[in-house]
């Protein structure tokens, strides 16, 4: 039996759809990358992956789909190479298609979600002690964007009016 592979532009279409990163939600790897050795080349280890398999005998090869189902952009779900692979052992057995599905639609959604977003600030590392006392608008700790905050740090806010302890947010607008 033939198999059913993916048409180059189903593939195209895949990669793009999830910006060349592995749609393993565990995993995440970026797929494509600049050569060294000739700037008009790059190094790509993406792989567009069966989620139902191109051939019988594969992993989770489905009798009742035609082959142009099989070699459709919905029995598709784009991969690095180590999870391409990984998807198939035991016979696919640990990755059912409810999974995989699952991992594709979940990916496209978190791609369209970030697109044409900025990379958040840098992280702030907090610890130690922080206290404030007062009256108004008190507040131990104001952290403006994305934190760490250390084991065994201590706030602690006392006063009269709006009192917080410890603020997480974006920075306040004046």
């Amino acid at each position: 039996m033939a198999r059913d592979d993916f048409p180059e532009p189903v593939k195209i279409a895949l990669a793009k759809r999830a910006s060349y990163v592995c749609s393993n939600p565990e995993c995440r790897a970026l797929t494509v990358a600049p050569a060294d050795a000739d700037a008009m080349k790059v190094l790509y280890i993406g792989k567009a992956a069966h989620i139902c398999a191109a051939a019988e005998g594969g992993s989770r090869f489905d009798l009742s789909m035609s082959p142009d189902e099989r070699r459709a952009i919905t029995n598709a779900v784009f991969l690095c190479s180590s999870c391409a692979d990984m998807i198939d052992r035991n016979g696919g057995a640990d990755f059912p298609v409810v999974l995989l599905r699952s991992w594709k639609e979940q990916h496209e959604a978190w791609v369209r979600a970030n697109l044409n977003r900025k990379p958040d600030a840098p992280l702030s590392l907090v610890s130690g002690r922080h206290e404030a006392h007062g009256q108004g608008e008190v507040t131990g700790l104001d952290i403006q964007g994305a934190a760490i905050i250390g084991p065994g740090t201590v706030v602690k806010a006392t006063g009269q009016g709006v009192v917080t302890g410890t603020r997480i947010g974006p920075p306040r607008k004046e």
